[in-house]
């Protein structure tokens, strides 16, 4: 990754317009780890474009560092961007539609059909794209779909998928689902597939839109403080069920520790008291990123394609 003026004049440039619209919590996180894939191809000079649309609820804080390093959407239109990147939301209605940000994001993405090579889309950003191009419905599941899965390969010849193993393992965090035959019924690609959590990446056959319902982004650590917010919004008493623990995600000694903790809340009549308690720096020390490798080739891939 690179600044204008640190761009290396013997490698070509790109430039990727990023929409931001992660919550407070994880939002710089979620710039650094985007920032990560897009730089895992050295042989290409990027420069990032963080840009924020209207409809997202922001802390003063949050307000600071967008205001700091982002532009709006009439700005990003001007930069002549090459592609763009979409990320996940937190949403409060049951329909897209009905969500604050929902008119000018359907403005992004049709502006992005017409003006840019490619755009990335993850999570929530996948359904939202699908129901703006195609009025495919996402379906909700009931149970969170949350933790890591195994994964098959199922186009190894695709230009995203060079040097990607054909059995890999990926993060998903979700409530909502588009499913393989939706992708297939609008003739776009299913690339990777769980059999047990349905599709991780999917594209249009020129690649203009590549869908992730996952989380290639995702660091080591990023479920374990997505888990530990929903703790802590247990004990503050948000949510009134105890919080299940990502799937395939913590080792048995690790779970061991999350076990012992969750019975010492469930004895406890203060549970604002255990807040502080929760084993996190132990808990740490247990996690590991074995999608690392499979999502910085896909996005390696993506960034060389983009200047092919």
């Amino acid at each position: 990754m690179c600044s204008p003026d640190q761009v290396d004049e013997s490698l070509p440039v790109v430039k990727i317009g990023f929409l931001n619209m992660m919550p407070d919590a994880a939002l710089a996180a979620t710039e650094r780890q985007f920032l990560r894939l897009l730089a895992a191809n050295s042989g290409v000079n990027c420069l990032f474009y963080p840009f924020e649309i209207t409809g997202i609820e922001r802390s003063e804080q949050a307000k600071i560092h967008i205001d700091q390093y982002y532009c709006d959407f009439e700005a990003l239109k001007l930069i002549d961007v090459d592609a763009l990147v979409i990320t996940g939301a937190n949403v409060s209605q049951p329909l897209l539609q009905d969500e604050l940000f929902w008119p000018e994001l359907i403005e992004v993405l049709d502006w992005a059909r017409s003006n840019v090579r490619s755009t990335v889309c993850s999570c929530l950003a996948t359904h939202a794209a699908t129901k703006v191009f195609y009025n495919v419905d996402r379906m909700h599941l009931g149970d969170k779909c949350w933790g890591l899965f195994q994964h098959d390969v199922l186009q190894a010849e695709h230009p995203l998928l060079k040097n990607v193993e054909s059995s890999i393992m990926m993060c998903h965090s979700r409530f909502n689902d588009v499913t393989k035959q939706k992708f297939i019924d609008q003739q776009i690609e299913v690339l990777i597939e769980s059999e047990q959590v349905g599709v991780q990446l999917a594209c249009e056959r020129n690649i203009s839109v590549v869908y992730f319902q996952g989380h290639p982004e995702y660091d080591d650590i990023s479920l374990l403080k997505e888990y530990k917010r929903e703790i802590i919004r247990y004990l503050n008493g948000q949510r009134k069920d105890y919080p299940p623990v990502p799937q395939n995600y913590f080792n048995p000694s690790a779970l061991e520790v999350i076990e012992q903790y969750k019975q010492s809340v469930l004895a406890s009549g203060q549970r604002k008291d255990l807040i502080d308690s929760f084993p996190e720096d132990e808990l740490m020390q247990a996690t590991n990123d074995p999608w690392k490798k499979s999502a910085q080739a896909i996005f390696s891939n993506w960034m060389q394609w983009l200047v092919s």
